[in-house]
């Protein structure tokens, strides 16, 4: 159906790797909506599977290197979705496993699961952490070094209001200001002191910018392993 018309992103990206698939690490999720049935979202087994298989069309490629659950489903059993998930390591379609946007002690029971059903077990969670959205020092980033889990950031400039593009009244065609609320939610007093700040340290360094003291930031935290940059 033209309403479910997501993916393209994985066919650009099929496009542009061809013959070089093997020296990328491609990662990609499951949950989203593809169709108007009942297991067209979430992490039923048939999702799942399905979603697989249509990533790999779309994709043009035998193997997706990190298959990620992209939220917790609280209507399936997280044992079926480590199994089917299992199923794809075992079948060669899928080299590893994660999850996204779970809370610690959700991480922390599939964990578990895997371990009591010898199952494969999630290597990575994506979240959100940034100078502005911290919360993950609490739970999030302390359970995944303790449990051995790597942390992928997404969001790392805060929609791109650490990047200093919205200092003086700027960045009126950006995503981020296209939704008022949470601009507003970001840009507060203590919020641009910061971007001066970082823009005071970014003049120390020839060329440097406030976006690269941000990510830098990141990258030297405890747990973190990997930033994911966004493009227009």
């Amino acid at each position: 159906s033209d309403n479910y018309s997501g993916g393209v992103a994985e066919e650009i990206l099929g496009h542009a790797l061809g013959p070089r698939r093997k020296q990328v690490v491609v990662a990609t999720k499951v949950f989203g909506r593809t169709g108007p049935g009942d297991h067209d979202v979430g992490l039923s087994r048939a999702h799942i599977i399905a979603a697989c298989e249509a990533s790999l069309r779309r994709l043009g490629t035998d193997w997706i290197d990190l298959y990620q659950v992209h939220n917790h489903d609280s209507l399936v059993p997280v044992e079926e979705t480590l199994r089917a998930l299992d199923d794809l390591v075992r079948a060669g379609k899928v080299r590893y496993i994660g999850c996204s946007n779970h809370m610690a002690w959700q991480l922390a029971h599939a964990l578990g699961v895997s371990e009591r059903d010898r199952l494969e077990r999630y290597v990575s969670q994506q979240i959100q952490y940034s100078l502005l959205v911290r919360d993950a020092e609490n739970e999030l980033l302390p359970a995944a070094i303790a449990l051995g889990v790597g942390t992928i950031i997404y969001s790392p400039l805060a929609q791109g209001y650490l990047s200093g593009k919205f200092r003086a009244g700027g960045g009126a065609d950006t995503r981020l200001a296209a939704i008022p609320r949470q601009l507003a939610s970001f840009d507060t007093e203590q919020a641009r002191a910061l971007v001066e700040l970082m823009a005071e340290i970014a003049g120390n360094y020839e060329g440097a910018s406030p976006s690269q003291v941000a990510l830098n930031w990141l990258r030297a935290r405890p747990g973190v392993t990997s930033v994911l940059i966004g493009a227009r």
